[in-house]
């Protein structure tokens, strides 16, 4: 064999130390966020359960007439922010997998230095600043359309204040 063919196939097995370094020492704080996104979402759904709870019990207090019990109004409106926390939890678990599987493939990658384990890490992290990306695009475009329905709120507001 030839020296070119032998450097490209080194290239394909092999991955400098430098690299596996850089990636081993990043793994902790990647699996410290992937741990605080899933506590964060475990929070956001026993929130979510407690808030059902509480809408569940202080509507049904507020409809026997007992005192301090809420009425179905405000039942629906813990139990509308009770869905809202479930949903925002799930919106944490996909990158919080992510992030766990980062992390393995960066112990995979200590292992065993091959490019495979590399490119197996990257990918995983390249899903993760996708999914990132994603949502900052439909954050913006949320905002986007709440300042423009602000503006129309408030004109139509004030026109109707002027008659």
């Amino acid at each position: 064999m030839d020296s070119a063919s032998l450097s490209y196939s080194y290239a394909q097995e092999a991955v400098g130390a430098a690299v596996v370094d850089q990636l081993r020492r990043t793994r902790g704080w990647v699996l410290f966020f992937s741990v605080m996104l899933w506590i964060g979402a475990v929070f956001l759904i026993l929130g979510g359960l407690a808030m059902i709870g509480i809408s569940l019990l202080g509507g049904a207090a507020g409809s026997m007439g007992n005192f301090g019990g809420m009425g179905m109004q405000e039942a629906g409106v813990f139990a509308g922010m009770a869905g809202f926390y479930i949903v925002m939890a799930f919106f944490y678990i996909y990158p919080a997998l992510k992030l766990g599987k980062f992390a393995a493939r960066i112990k995979d990658l200590t292992a065993t230095p091959s490019e495979k384990n590399l490119v197996a890490a990257l990918n995983e992290q390249r899903a993760f600043w996708k999914y990132v990306g994603v949502m900052m695009i439909v954050m913006i475009a949320i905002y986007i359309v709440f300042i423009v329905v602000m503006m129309v709120v408030g004109i139509a507001g004030a026109a109707a204040g002027a008659m």
